[in-house]
Parts: C-alpha cells; structure tokens; sequence
C-alpha cells in the first residue's frame, strides 16, 4: 500500500489481498478487511457500534435486509427493462470500488455462513446502481438480486426475470472482465428452472469466460461447480471422475485450498463408485497440492465447507445404507444452521424411513414440503421425481401401501422420462427394499435388478456390484 500512487492503486492492492485471504481459506479475516473498506467509503450495511465493525454483518437483522429490500422494489417498480438497460456509466471511483467489494463480500458471507445477510448486498449494489449508473458488476448485482427473491420469496418466475436482465446488462457492458462471475451466479436460478442437464453447462461457459478475462478465482469456482452438478444431474461417473482429476490439478496450479477442501469428499466418494482404488493421489489436500495441508483446517472452521463435508457423507452413508451414520451427519448439518440444498433435504428427506422419532419425521414432513413446492413453482422437470420418492417414502413410513407402491412407480418414470438415471436407479432400489419389507420377495427382486442396471449404466459400479451379490444369493 506505502507505494500506491493513486486511489485506484490502492485498490487493486486491496481486491488482491481480500481475494488472496479468500483463496486460502481465511474467510474471516476476509469479511473484516472488505467491511472495514466498504466503512471508509462510505458504504456502511448497518449502524452497528463502531467499535466492532469487524462484527458488522452479524448486527444485520432481519428487519434491516428487509427494509432495503423493500426499498429497491420500490425503486425498480417504476423502472422498465428497457429504462435499466439506457442507464448511463458508473464514473465514481469510490462507487466503482465498492461495488467491487460487495460483490467480493457476498462471496464471503456465503461461504461464512451468513446466509440470512445475502439478500442485503445484491439490493445495496442495485440502489448504488441506480444512484451513480451501472458499472461491470451492476449485471451481477441484478442476477444475484435475482436469486435472493428465488431463495428466500421461493418466487423463481420473478426472480428468473431478473437474472435474464442481469445477463443482458452484461451483453451490452464494453467490459468482458466480470462476464464469468455473472454468468456463474446466473447458474443458481437457472438450475433450478431451467432442466439440470443442460443447465449445467453454463458453468462450462462461465468458466471459458473467466479464463478469457483472467479471473482465475471464477474459472475455478466455475470447474468445481460443473463437476458437482453433473454428478447430481447424473452425469457417466467414469466420465465425471476424469473430470474431477482435471478440476484437482487446476486447484493445485492455482493454489486454491478452500474449493480444494470442498471438492474432495465428493471426489472420494466418486471414486469409490466407479471402482478406483481408495488410496488414489486426490485423496487429501497434502496430496493434491504436495505440501503439508490439514484438511480439518478448512473442514472444521468454514460454516459452508463443513456442511458440504457433512453432507456428503450423509449422501455416501445413505447409498451404502448405513443409516446410523446418515442419522449422524445429518445432526450435523442441522446444528451448523446454514442454508440446505434440494439435495441434501432430498436425501435427509428419506431418512423418516428408517425412523420413529418425532423430530425427524417432522424435518422429513419439512423436506418434503420443500420439494413439492420446488416441483411446482421452480421445475417439474428437475424436482417432479424427487417430489413422487419422497412421498413414496412417506406413504411406506405411514403404511399406506397402496399409495407408496403407486408412487414408487411414478418415481421410477419420471426419473427416467427427465434423464435422472441416478435417480432412476435409487428409486428402484428403494422400491426394492419396499417390497422386500412388505413381504413380497419376488417381485422386489424385479425392482433390484432394475436398480442394478441402472447403477451401472451411471457407472456406480461398486454399488451395482454390492446388489448384484446380493441377487445372486436369493
């Protein structure tokens, strides 16, 4: 900083320095220096005591992320697409710099945990937006106004309208630098409207972009997500293995701990699947970046690291059924109280299965209600499915056998009928173990030859081993 020469100087050392604490996992640390800068700018979240503004997001409550929110509705009520688009250019430098800040501290607070604070920073960008013009980053802030209206008003038509303007805001922006970040953030709405399978590709296209701009951070970011989201949307695991081998090497060259660390654990599980030897190179962050790295460094310390560690070994331990441990690294995941994915409600979800406990049937009655609404208000196409095993697995827990068998059925189609062959072969394993327990042996055989069949057209290979042994003993 001593060798700055001028304003915007020192703030390339600053965005380096806040991006460089990120990379290396120092979330904290992170979300003090972006607050105490947004504070010298002028660009306080909230009037909380001076003497703890490193502590500043946590006085951000409720009512004062919906106070802004109402506030940038009201603004954009009166404001056509058309009007947004004509806007004229961001020329303030210290309005410049603190949208690049806020968009480096909704990344933090994400990862910090701070969910219930998101929604704050898109509005605050936008109301800066529409006071001092659009800058690269105004795209984003649309996009990612966007979302928070998809995540917390669950209104995805409203919310998807946004993100489209977001994404013609930066069509028309003359600066490239920013296109990966945007198109990244684009992602998490369009997931969820647009059909998974060919969704996932824009993170493809984010990553190009990022790469083409030189933000490295995006481009990796980007990778990872790809490779996550093709392994939900069922992607050929052999496939999506290699993948992930490529998406390693880029963490290692980049030095990049922290999507290391969250990429890891379904990297493992990924492999064990398709039948790799356990004690593969990419099995911890020493061996990924050949040097001294604890992994508990991240996994014990980052709110969204720790529940994705969580998470997927619920996942891991619920295909292999072993319930006690799904049980187990659910708590988990409910005591960090940070956000839950469709995934992972749709796996906890199946848990009151295996339960009598009041408190799980009531998080799986929960789940559930999530999932129907997602169905109906976001995609048939990605959650119909999930929706009909969920209340499979709710009707067989209730004892309705009647209904559960009709609705197993409806899985097991919709499943296949929108390219969830992952899906398609749980559905008919869990069909399987349905009737298994309902006494009626023969036909569950049917159902756990069909779950073969189509773990193995995946490519879960082990898993298809482990039922296939077991057909061969009945």
């Amino acid at each position: 900083m001593h060798y700055a020469k001028c304003f915007e100087d020192k703030c390339e050392i600053i965005s380096i320095s806040i991006t460089l604490l990120f990379d290396s996992g120092k979330i904290t640390e992170g979300v003090k220096a972006t607050l105490s800068t947004l504070a010298s700018l002028g660009e306080e979240l909230s009037s909380s005591p001076r003497w703890v503004p490193q502590l500043v997001i946590d006085y951000v409550t409720p009512s004062v992320v919906q106070k802004h929110l109402s506030k940038t509705e009201a603004k954009l009520a009166g404001l056509s697409d058309e009007a947004l688009m004509s806007y004229p250019i961001m020329v303030d430098p210290s309005k410049i710099m603190a949208m690049e800040l806020l968009a480096k501290l909704s990344e933090l607070a994400w990862y910090a945990g701070k969910h219930a604070q998101l929604p704050l920073i898109p509005s605050k960008m936008i109301q800066i937006s529409l006071k001092h013009g659009m800058s690269a980053l105004s795209p984003l802030a649309f996009v990612n106004y966007g979302n928070c209206i998809s995540l917390t008003s669950e209104n995805y038509e409203v919310g998807y309208q946004y993100v489209k303007l977001g994404l013609a805001l930066m069509k028309q922006s003359p600066s490239r630098v920013q296109d990966g970040q945007v198109i990244f953030h684009s992602a998490y709405t369009r997931m969820h409207v647009e059909p998974m399978q060919t969704a996932v590709e824009l993170y493809l296209d984010g990553f190009n972009a990022a790469m083409r701009s030189g933000d490295t951070g995006f481009a990796m970011k980007c990778a990872y997500f790809y490779d996550v989201c093709s392994f939900w949307a069922g992607m050929k695991l052999d496939d999506l293995a290699e993948s992930m081998k490529e998406t390693l090497m880029r963490l290692r060259f980049h030095k990049n701990l922290l999507i290391a660390s969250m990429m890891l654990p379904i990297v493992r599980l990924t492999l064990r699947m398709v039948g790799e030897a356990a004690n593969t190179q990419q099995n911890s962050l020493t061996s990924v970046f050949r040097e001294t790295h604890g992994e508990e460094d991240m996994a014990d310390k980052i709110p969204l690291v720790m529940r994705t560690n969580y998470f997927m070994d619920c996942y891991e331990a619920f295909i292999y059924r072993r319930f006690g441990k799904v049980t187990e690294s659910a708590e988990k995941i409910f005591s960090l109280n940070v956000l839950n994915t469709s995934n992972s409600k749709f796996v906890m979800c199946n848990r009151i299965l295996e339960t009598n406990d009041k408190v799980w049937i009531a998080r799986g009655a929960d789940s559930k209600v999530s999932m129907e609404k997602l169905a109906v208000l976001a995609s048939t196409w990605n959650f119909q499915n999930k929706t009909y095993l969920l209340q499979a697995e709710e009707q067989f827990s209730a004892r309705n056998f009647d209904d559960a068998e009709k609705l197993y059925d409806d899985a097991i189609l919709s499943s296949k009928k929108h390219k969830f062959v992952n899906e398609e072969a749980l559905a008919n394993e869990l069909a399987g173990h349905f009737y298994l327990e309902t006494g009626r042996k023969y036909k569950s055989l049917q159902y756990f030859y069909q779950a073969e069949e189509k773990y193995r057209e995946w490519g879960a290979v082990t898993k298809a081993d482990e039922l296939a042994t077991y057909l061969r003993s009945n």
